[in-house]
């Protein structure tokens, strides 16, 4: 076991190995990313192209958009990583990117879609969270929700939903905080097992030691 010290001096390797293992996880689209910006030029509206599953659950996905924050910031696993959440449409707490899954795209072009026109970002889809049972808040009916963490690597200065919501780069620890949704939240937690779990495996294959926090 090593110190927290110890651990940032070697977050560097950690980072290199770390992102290698990512690499695997990166999904590869069918449709160019430059064709997925032209398609949302203006958000979609109506529901015509709607998917439900066969309990007609109206089917969403969204994306966990993350970055890596600096070594110097780093005191634990949640800590270095920070996620873009945005503003709800009520305001009421914050969230993440999601959408109606449409029948002229797949699974994870929705995801990036949704996620380009709430957040205004780009970046690396990667495998899928998991998926979950929820009813609307707003409406009574229910959703099957799919999430994708998305390691972004481009911030858009304008994005269709710019005018009607705020984006903003928090702790995991905020965004479980002011998260209302638990299907999100624990999307997140899945996002954050993920990494704890891949900082394991690279710490074993450098030497790295385990956070003694």
């Amino acid at each position: 076991m090593v110190g927290i010290s110890g651990f940032l001096m070697k977050f560097p390797l950690f980072l290199h190995s770390l992102l290698s293992l990512l690499e695997r996880f990166t999904v590869k689209l069918p449709m160019p990313i430059e064709k997925l910006v032209n398609r949302v030029s203006y958000p979609r509206t109506g529901r015509h192209l709607q998917r439900y599953n066969n309990r007609g659950f109206r089917l969403v996905v969204g994306c966990i958009p993350y970055r890596y924050r600096k070594t110097e910031e780093a005191n634990s696993i949640d800590e270095a990583i920070e996620v873009l959440v945005i503003s709800a449409q009520n305001g009421k707490g914050l969230l993440f990117p999601k959408g109606g899954w449409e029948k002229d795209e797949s699974m994870e072009e929705a995801a990036i879609r949704e996620t380009l026109e709430e957040a205004g970002v780009l970046g690396d889809i990667e495998c899928k969270l998991g998926k979950w049972s929820y009813k609307s808040k707003r409406q009574s009916i229910f959703h099957e929700g799919h999430m994708f963490p998305l390691l972004v690597k481009q911030e858009l200065d304008r994005w269709p939903e710019k005018n009607i919501r705020k984006r903003e780069w928090v702790t995991v620890s905020k965004a479980r905080e002011e998260c209302p949704h638990l299907w999100m939240k624990e999307a997140l937690e899945e996002l954050v097992c993920r990494h704890a779990q891949l900082h394991q495996l690279a710490s074993s294959n450098n030497g790295v030691g385990s956070l003694n926090l």
